[in-house]
């Protein structure tokens, strides 16, 4: 996969748009219908629109107390559903770099202000988003590529909470810039983006090719 591809097309169209301001709301929605033709889709099925989260309380007690908080319990999630409701309903609550996307998922449902993060967002922004520092670029390579230069399963690392402000600070800028579009938008193009990246590359090397970048060597 290089950047001749199709995919390869729409990150270099996303790359210009941004380097030249242009990356509104008619691009952002024109980018996610190109991506949706390559087969890679925000799924309404598994990810329904969430309505009315500010509104959620925590009612979690030391054991499952309905249908949906056993299977959770079921499936080996009970703590980090427990570390979840508690970052819901605290006032400051604190992440860690091994709870970065739960943590960034509760701030979303408790104001929308905050955006979805996760693995795929995180790496769409580090391939379209040329003012990346060089700095930032390197945490986002720890967090998503192991030691031989291959995908992670998820991103993991010293640089998860690193990665997770970055994450905040330039999708901000985007939507700022985009003049009306929003994060809800902005992320129904990043997360199935980020998934083509991944499935269409398996090492930095092919990464850096579908990117456009020169060679690190």
């Amino acid at each position: 996969m290089i950047k001749e591809s199709p995919l390869g097309k729409l990150i270099a169209s996303l790359q210009e748009n941004i380097s030249e301001g242009r990356l509104d709301k008619a691009a952002i929605e024109k980018a996610t219908k190109e991506l949706a033709k390559l087969g890679y889709q925000y799924d309404e099925d598994v990810f329904p629109r969430l309505v009315g989260t500010e509104n959620f309380s925590n009612n979690s007690s030391d054991s499952p107390q309905d249908l949906a908080e056993a299977l959770l319990w079921k499936l080996g999630k009970w703590k980090a559903y427990k570390k979840f409701c508690a970052n819901y309903a605290t006032e400051q609550p604190v992440s860690t770099n091994t709870d970065v996307v739960f943590y960034a998922f509760a701030m979303h449902l408790k104001d929308k202000i905050n955006p979805i993060y996760d693995q795929h967002a995180i790496r769409s922004l580090w391939a379209i988003f040329g003012k990346l520092t060089a700095d930032e670029r390197q945490k986002c390579k720890s967090l998503l590529f192991d030691t031989k230069n291959k995908w992670k399963q998820s991103g993991t690392g010293k640089s998860a909470v690193d990665c997770y402000s970055i994450f905040v600070k330039h999708v901000n800028d985007l939507v700022l810039a985009s003049g009306g579009a929003s994060k809800s938008e902005l992320d129904r193009l990043l997360m199935p983006l980020g998934q083509a990246i991944k499935k269409s590359t398996k090492t930095y090397i092919e990464f850096e090719a579908l990117c456009g970048w020169p060679r690190s060597g």
